[in-house]
């Protein structure tokens, strides 16, 4: 059962790839808006962000649908809980629950994540990688998604790693 869902995340995950490279996805970091930057960097050379939309109703709303409509329900459930790719509702964060990580991972995948530096945690079994959503989501529907997240996580308050 779970080499079937292995591979149908590994499957679904090429495929979501494969289309969002043709939507122009950047090779690497993009530039963000000032409102996102927290300051310093991380201690994988990323700039350190903050979501400007933490904590807005109608930004969580709008999440929410950006959730529902995209590939993200497909992989990790209808509500976040978890499918052929992790949860996004409880504790066991691949790469990390700060804004930072979750922004770049969105934006830019898991292979990307790696290449950063970040090594995948073991707590989550599923072995996809994510792909790029970057060329398919602007900078603030990716802040929109990590607000919904936010939200729909029973911790919702990032751990923000001591600043460099």
């Amino acid at each position: 059962m779970l080499r079937r869902r292995t591979a149908r995340c590994a499957l679904l995950a090429l495929a979501c790839a494969t289309l969002l490279a043709a939507c122009g996805t950047p090779p690497g970091p993009e530039p963000v808006s000032d409102a996102a930057r927290a300051g310093g960097s991380n201690e994988h050379g990323l700039a350190r962000l903050r979501n400007p939309l933490e904590g807005d109703a109608a930004a969580i709303a709008a999440g929410g649908a950006l959730f529902a409509g995209r590939a993200c329900a497909g992989c990790h459930g209808a509500a976040g809980g978890g499918g052929m790719c992790p949860p996004l509702v409880n504790d066991a964060w691949v790469y990390g629950d700060d804004d930072t990580t979750l922004y770049h991972l969105i934006r830019e995948g898991s292979m990307a994540m790696r290449a950063h530096g970040y090594v995948r945690g073991d707590t989550e079994k599923v072995a996809g990688d994510m792909p790029p959503f970057g060329g398919a989501l602007s900078e603030q529907e990716t802040w929109q998604l990590i607000a919904w997240i936010r939200a729909n996580h029973a911790h919702a308050a990032p751990t923000e790693p001591a600043t460099r």
